[in-house]
């Protein structure tokens, strides 16, 4: 029906407004009602990113949502309790039938981050919109939005829909009224369209839940009309409409308005306002699938932009389109309905426009480019950065993973899109043929078909475009070449099929390799066959029908795991398989059948998961059915105990993906049980429950594990056999070292780079207590020494809201008990005084005096503070708190030298033996968004040390342990060596003009005792202390099960012989519930900085020079040797401060009767026969490691003696194993 089809007259609203006035009795009546809340608090999500998944809410009602996130407790959302967020347009949550009608309902909102974009939800009652709520704006308080008059009777369901941008809204309180009496009136007519901006030709319709209803409207005034099919709006409108129905009073009047957009150019609509709804048109050029819609993009002669939308296109259609303006992190784009993008025609591809000498800027956003002579210099986190001819930067980001730069090499052109990602401009290629390294190179081959199903017989056509090119392939996974076979006519295929091709002509570069896949086509596909023995299905993107199995594991409404009935003999393939089906209906134990597409997914993980990550094999099904109610589950891949598979303990990859090796390599086993049921019956816990997951050792290999039993991180070995089971919940408290005491039972998956148990809607497992508690250190603490320590501890403030006082507490003590009250303590992640709140404060003396004033209330020394204030938001770390490195230091043993303290861009020196600033910073223009390093000079006892407090930049940027990408690049490692280089330097400077002088350099350095930074770092000036640590006590931290050192204390070398260090374990195994206090265990090191008087050289004794077999020695402070084999078998030492050395000991026995007490011998780590301790006045055995034969007798005790290694160290004297205790100075 169009408008100008219709008469103006009389309206008669107006009388009906005057009936229902006087109409009483409808306006005393009164029904039934009761008012109901969804608070959220019942939704069980954790971390930060938008998943799809379901949840029972308080009342009962099964809700399920989209693209959606948990935010609690939030004081910057102003939520109390739990809220749900969603960012994505068309995502949202829909309830389950909801009983008792509805009369009225208010929803809660709030912006969520700070973009200006609007952000707005639909409302719909039984899946017909009743209306949208108002824009919420960030820095706003939470809104209600009402909606009232609503009168539905009975069963009815509530959705809600996120619109207006791809900004976030954070949904709190839903509440409504029911209805639960019979209707006395005619639900309120709601229109599909909002009141607001339409495009010209938009077609409104007009609904009322009454069932029978009829609806009337009048169209700007005029004649009533009777509603029976939608309008289209070809100019202004303004419609007043309500419903009748038998025996029922009249709906209230609705009123819609509605101003018809006017077309605007693509360069127009980007000038407008963010939030407008805007009408143009353009040519595709670009076509990406992500997040759940399309970006499409567009452009005219003038400028591009991009489509947020479902809707399908493709390069060269023409779209008309409305929709709103949004901005999405900084890249303009439109989003908008399918309904409201319409192709208008079919024309050429723009071509694409060179870059311009000035590079990329606004003016190419969204327009397809061609940038020359790219070299690529380096990728990072799916970025590839490369300067073009010109010297601009270049970062190219492709959509699709498979199309791939090598660092170094130089590229004639790329063709893309330019995208735009918070001011970075990005050049995105669309296909392969955009990149083009070599114009002289022949075209690649390719295929009829290109891959996928055939049947075996059929013929595969393979051509170039380049003219007069031959074709040379092969079939059995070899790399073509010139000799290969010719192609003359067809490739006959009879089995799965891999076709690699190249087309080589005379005078012009021979192409790239091309490859095609071919599979068979089975007249029954099973999952083992979807799987294959590979990290990626030989079927993926291929659609296979009626695949069966029995569903093992429900994730949520719409997606769920199921398991092969009938199992290969393969142990490579899986039986196992992730199904995704919207609201599929199945439960455990359901025999099922599924039709869809096979994919990889990426169910979970960062935002670089596509580029990083591995994917889950699933089947995006068309169709699922159930084929029987109940079959068996199968037998569980079992973990743990005499009879569970046994897990690679050293290999997670040594052949880049290239072989499949599941008894060889931990990522490969793994995937051979991707998607199937397991079951885990014993282990140790490896690690702290952290996000709902804890990481178990169910089988050891030979190497060195942690004193409490979890998996200790070593060069070549990063701990495969550790089985992160994912519980989903992360109110349960585990610890380092508790062991499974009932068994779990879930799927293998994969997400956030890493295989995973999945049992949280498996069964959960419980943990018996493994006794592992918060050690103190060892070191028994010597006034006549100094004692430093380095102790992150994680975001510390004196804001109460973000750094409880029960941390507070924690940390003073453990300075007192644990650490001893150590002299200095080098500090790292220390906010400013009011730590996350961003309002320019960079102080840290609140939060100091907070921890001073705590560790005085315990019964601590009176700690002074020293640091260099940090200039705001540059330091790195969580926004707003301006982490920095600073010093406690005890004023009453040392003192803080004279000087002069720096400031945030102040650069120390090292002058003429002296600081140049104390405190100060090293080079501050060299750490960029990073913590620089303070360097602090003390004295004690009047000897002065130099000590340097570092937070070097996280591992953040480093690719996951068990990724596509073999070995993981350490992207973030680059810039801690450039950093240690730096330090290193500093300390090059200090030496060389001082070159006895004392330097401490400790703290949170990212990275492990044997990685490339720090040996960096120690480079020839520096001893890591660390390096002393028995392996089993060697870890400062806990990742995902992994025990590693991150933290460190290294000592200039003129200490390094006069240091003990111990690591003082009291957090990293822990979680909060057991003490913790940070995410770093601390280090204590106690240090002489006496050098100590250099013996005089004792008398040596030459055994070589005695014929007797018995030999009696009375002398005191001599070396007797025996440099090779020697006469005497048999010495009995009378004498004190007696050395052995030489080859010749493993032949002699001595025994040990001194006539002085605290006699000390030494037997410098050889080889010895026996030694026979006869008397108690023997106090110290050094080197006594390699002595075949201790014995204790005579009136000497084994507790009176003190037995030490050549390095110092207290070993038991019959099994020589080092013991944890005091290291001899």
């Amino acid at each position: 029906m169009k408008m100008n089809q219709l008469v103006k007259q009389v309206s008669r609203f107006v009388v009906l407004i005057m009936i229902l006035s006087l109409v009483s009795p409808f306006a005393n009546l009164t029904k039934a009602s009761t008012t109901v809340t969804e608070t959220f608090d019942n939704l069980d999500l954790s971390g930060t990113s938008y998943v799809d998944g379901s949840f029972k809410g308080v009342n009962d009602i099964n809700w399920s949502y989209t693209g959606g996130r948990i935010s609690n407790n939030d004081a910057t959302f102003n939520i109390e309790g739990n809220g749900i967020m969603f960012r994505d347009a068309g995502k949202g949550m829909t309830s389950s039938d909801i009983e008792g009608g509805i009369s009225s309902l208010t929803v809660d909102t709030k912006a969520a981050f700070t973009t200006t974009n609007p952000r707005l939800l639909e409302v719909y009652i039984n899946d017909e919109l009743i209306g949208t709520t108002g824009n919420v704006q960030a820095g706003e308080g939470a809104s209600t939005f009402t909606f009232d008059q609503l009168d539905v009777t009975g069963p009815f369901t509530l959705k809600f829909v996120k619109t207006g941008s791809n900004s976030q809204i954070v949904v709190d309180n839903i509440t409504w009224t029911t209805n639960d009496s019979d209707p006395t009136k005619v639900s309120k007519v709601t229109s599909n369209i909002p009141s607001g901006q339409v495009a010209a030709g938009e077609h409104i319709s007009f609904t009322t839940t009454t069932p029978d209803a009829k609806i009337y409207y009048t169209l700007n005034g005029g004649e009533e009309k009777l509603y029976d099919e939608p309008i289209e709006i070809t100019e202004d409108a303004s419609f007043e409409v309500y419903a009748t129905a038998d025996d029922l009073e009249d709906s209230d009047v609705s009123t819609f308005t509605y101003n018809v957009i006017q077309s605007s150019t693509i360069k127009q609509v980007r000038e407008q306002e963010l939030g407008s709804t805007v009408l143009t048109s353009g040519v595709v050029t670009a076509v990406f699938a992500q997040g759940g819609a399309n970006n499409i993009y567009i452009q005219d002669e003038e400028a591009g932009i991009v489509v947020r939308s479902t809707a399908v296109a493709e390069p060269g259609d023409r779209l008309q389109l409305t929709g709103v303006l949004e901005n999405y992190n900084g890249l303009a784009q439109i989003s908008s309905t399918p309904a409201n993008v319409t192709v208008t025609g079919k024309e050429d591809v723009p071509k694409a426009q060179a870059v311009p000498s000035s590079g990329l800027s606004e003016a190419q956003e969204a327009m397809l480019v061609k940038a020359s002579t790219i070299k690529i210099e380096s990728f990072a986190s799916g970025n590839y950065n490369g300067v073009d001819e010109n010297g601009n930067a270049i970062v190219i980001r492709p959509a699709d993973p498979a199309i791939t730069f090598d660092t170094g090499s130089t590229y004639e052109s790329v063709t893309g899109v330019v995208g735009e990602y918070n001011g970075t401009y990005q050049l995105v290629p669309r296909t392969s043929s955009d990149v083009i390294f070599d114009s002289n190179q022949v075209s690649a081959v390719t295929a009829t078909p290109g891959g996928g199903f055939v049947a075996s017989g059929d013929s595969i056509k393979l051509e170039t475009s380049t003219e007069g090119a031959e074709i040379y392939y092969t079939t059995d996974g070899s790399e073509p070449t010139a000799a290969s076979e010719r192609y003359t006519d067809g490739v006959v295929l009879t089995k799965d099929t891999t076709i690699k091709a190249i087309a080589v002509k005379e005078g012009m570069t021979t192409s790239k390799t091309a490859s095609f896949s071919y599979i068979i086509q089975k007249e029954e596909i099973k999952i083992h066959d979807i799987q294959g023995a590979d990290h990626f299905s030989p079927y993926e993107g291929l659609a296979v029908s009626d695949v069966q199995g029995v569903v093992t594991y429900v994730v949520n409404r719409n997606s769920f795991y199921m398991q092969s009935l009938e199992p290969d003999e393969d142990p490579r393939t899986s039986e196992g398989i992730l199904v995704y089906r919207s609201s599929h209906g199945m439960e455990k134990g359901n025999h099922v059948k599924a039709s869809g597409t096979v994919m990889e997914f990426f169910v979970e993980g960062y935002a670089d998961r596509a580029q990083n990550d591995l994917p889950v094999t699933q089947i995006n099904a068309s169709g699922v059915s159930k084929v029987a109610d109940a079959a068996d589950l199968p037998e569980p891949v079992v973990f743990g105990g005499p009879d569970g598979v046994k897990v690679p303990t050293t290999i997670i990859d040594n052949d880049g993906l290239t072989a499949f090796e599941p008894e060889e390599d931990g990522v490969d086993f793994y995937e051979s049980i991707e998607g199937m049921l397991v079951e885990v019956v014993e282990g140790t816990v490896s690690g702290p429950q952290k996000y709902g997951e804890i990481a178990v050792i169910t089988n050891r290999g030979d190497e060195a594990y942690t004193q409490a039993g979890g998996a200790l991180l070593k060069p070549d070995d990063f701990n495969p056999e550790r089985v992160t089971l994912d519980i989903d919940d992360e109110s349960l408290v585990v610890k380092t070292g508790d062991t499974i005491a009932s068994t779990a039972e879930g799927v293998m998956s994969y997400g956030f780079g890493k295989y995973k148990v999945l049992a949280g809607s498996g069964t959960v497992p419980t943990f018996e207590d493994g006794g592992l508690e918060p050690g103190a250190t060892t070191i028994e603490r010597d006034e006549e020494q100094l004692h430093v320590a380095s102790y992150n501890v994680e975001n510390f403030s004196a804001n109460p809201s973000s750094t409880s006082d029960e941390k507070v507490t924690r940390i003073a003590q453990s300075f007192i008990t644990d650490l001893k009250s150590p002299d200095i303590i080098g500090l790292t992640e220390v906010q400013d005084g009011n730590g996350p709140t961003d309002d320019g404060t960079v102080s840290g003396e609140a939060s100091y005096q907070r921890l001073i004033d705590e560790i005085i209330r315990l019964g601590g020394p009176a700690y002074s503070y020293t640091e260099v204030i940090p200039e705001d938001k540059k330091d790195g770390g969580q926004p707003g708190g301006n982490i920095r490195n600073g010093f406690l230091y005890n004023a009453e043993r040392v003192e803080l030298t004279e000087g002069t303290q720096g400031t945030a861009n102040e650069a120390i020196d090292y002058v003429d033996g002296e600081l140049t600033l104390n405190p100060g910073r090293i080079d501050p223009a060299g750490f960029i968004d990073t913590r620089k390093p303070v360097v602090a000079e003390f004295s004690f006892n009047g000897k002065k040390v130099i000590v340097i407090a570092n937070h070097f930049n996280s591992k953040g940027g480093d690719q996951p342990l068990f990724g596509k990408n073999q070995p993981p690049v350490l992207g973030s490692e680059a810039q801690r060596i450039e950093l240690a280089q730096i330090v290193n330097g500093f300390v090059q400077d200090v030496k060389a003009q001082t070159p006895d002088a004392n330097v401490v350099v400790l703290g949170d350095l990212n990275d492990f005792e044997f990685s490339a930074p720090l040996q960096m770092l120690k480079g020839e000036e520096l001893t890591n202390l660390i390096e002393r640590v028995e392996k089993e006590n060697r870890y400062t931290y806990n990742y995902e099960g992994n025990a590693q050192v991150l933290d460190h204390i290294l000592v200039s070398n003129n200490l390094a012989e006069r240091s003990v260090i111990d690591i003082v374990h009291i957090n990293a195994d822990f979680m909060e519930a057991h003490g913790r206090a940070s995410d770093h265990d601390p280090l204590l090191a106690q240090i002489s900085l006496t050098a100590p008087e250099e013996e005089p050289d004792k008398k040596i004794i030459d055994l070589g020079e005695y014929n007797d077999k018995k030999l009696v020695f009375f002398e005191h402070d001599v070396h007797i040797q025996a440099n090779h084999k020697v006469k005497p078998a048999k010495l009995l030492i009378r004498g004190t401060n007696v050395t052995f050395s030489g080859k010749g000991m493993k032949d002699i026995e001595v025994l040990l009767h001194p006539a002085r007490a605290k006699a000390e011998y030494d037997f410098s780590g050889e080889n010895v026969k026996e030694v026979v301790v006869k008397h108690k006045n023997v106090s110290v055995v050094r080197g006594a490691e390699n002595i075949k034969k201790i014995e204790i007798s005579g009136n000497a005790k084994k507790a009176d003696i003190l037995f030490l290694d050549s390095d110092g160290n207290p070993i038991d004297p019959f099994t020589k194993k080092r013991l944890k205790g005091k290291k001899a100075s």
